[in-house]
């Protein structure tokens, strides 16, 4: 994985812009422009474009400044496989990501922990790596008492200095209402692209099989010794095979960021061993095992636990 920024593109060229299709991204762009500033974060329902605003605001801004992009979205993640939180830099045409958190499972739902820890840990070394920009491309809008408070939460502990809101019929206000007279963020409300597209549940689960399938291409069985190493996240019952086998870890560094992960299949406690089918990654810099909730097969597909 990159461990330094990338450097300036060429500068930026206004005339790029002409090929857009959405004014009011211009119109972003503009106001954008207007004061110096760091982060920025992508906010709004679920099939609403933020991901492909995200990639065109990376790829201009890219041209001026070091621009970074975390992927706050497990369940359709672009920058690393499902399940993780991915920090890339712009513009982002696949390959490694910089650093990955895991989340462990396809929605922030009962890992809003997990999601909060893991984008300020990701934001926070894009910065300290020098980016000059950072966006924060949000997960999707549940528009529940629970999705509220956690993504008010995101922007609470991220405090953006921009907050950009899609929306179709004032659906993120009752969100935007408790940061309007803050001193930041600063709010741009922009309507959802007519070109936005619903995908179905099956469409998406078929997008989240396809990208573990791609990502466990190079994966296979590796024996561990982790009797000084550290477990944590959704710990299953250790000593019943039941409860852990298949499910989905993260091979964590000693800075806590994900080098691998990986499907469980063995587990010795008192040994003080186990065995992953993940790809390849540095053994002796396993500092500890995140467990999620996910239970995968080899050929990534989500599976009920037994």
């Amino acid at each position: 994985m990159a461990t330094s920024a990338r450097r300036k593109s060429a500068a930026f060229s206004p005339a790029r812009m002409s090929a857009l299709e959405e004014p009011a991204w211009r119109v972003l762009l503009g106001r954008l422009g207007e004061r110096a500033w760091r982060t920025l974060c992508v906010l709004g329902p679920m099939d609403a474009g933020k991901t492909t605003l995200c990639r065109f605001l990376g790829q201009v801004l890219s041209e001026q400044y070091c621009t970074a992009v975390v992927d706050c979205d497990p369940g359709q993640s672009v920058i690393g496989p499902p399940a993780c939180l991915g920090l890339g830099w712009e513009p982002w045409r696949g390959g490694e990501p910089v650093a990955l958190r895991l989340v462990g499972a396809s929605t922030p739902a009962r890992h809003f922990l997990q999601t909060l820890s893991g984008i300020r840990r990701l934001g926070d070394l894009a910065l300290a790596l020098g980016a000059e920009r950072l966006i924060f491309d949000a997960s999707g809008y549940d528009d529940s008492p629970a999705g509220r408070e956690f993504q008010h939460q995101v922007v609470d502990l991220l405090q953006p200095e921009h907050l950009v809101a899609l929306q179709r019929s004032g659906e993120m206000e009752p969100l935007l209402a408790s940061f309007t007279r803050r001193a930041r963020p600063r709010i741009h409300r922009l309507a959802v692209s007519s070109a936005a597209t619903a995908r179905t549940p099956a469409a998406r689960r078929r997008y989240r099989e396809e990208r573990f399938a791609a990502y466990l291409q190079r994966a296979r069985s590796q024996e561990l010794g982790v009797k000084d190493t550290g477990f944590h996240g959704m710990i299953p019952v250790l000593r019943d095979r039941r409860s852990y086998r298949k499910r989905l870890i993260g091979l964590c560094d000693e800075r806590g960021f994900i080098m691998s992960i990986g499907i469980l299949e063995e587990l010795d406690v008192d040994a003080g061993r186990l065995r992953v089918y993940a790809p390849p990654f540095e053994h002796d810099r396993l500092a500890s095992v995140q467990f999620g909730s996910l239970h995968l097969n080899r050929a990534g597909q989500e599976l009920r636990p037994d």
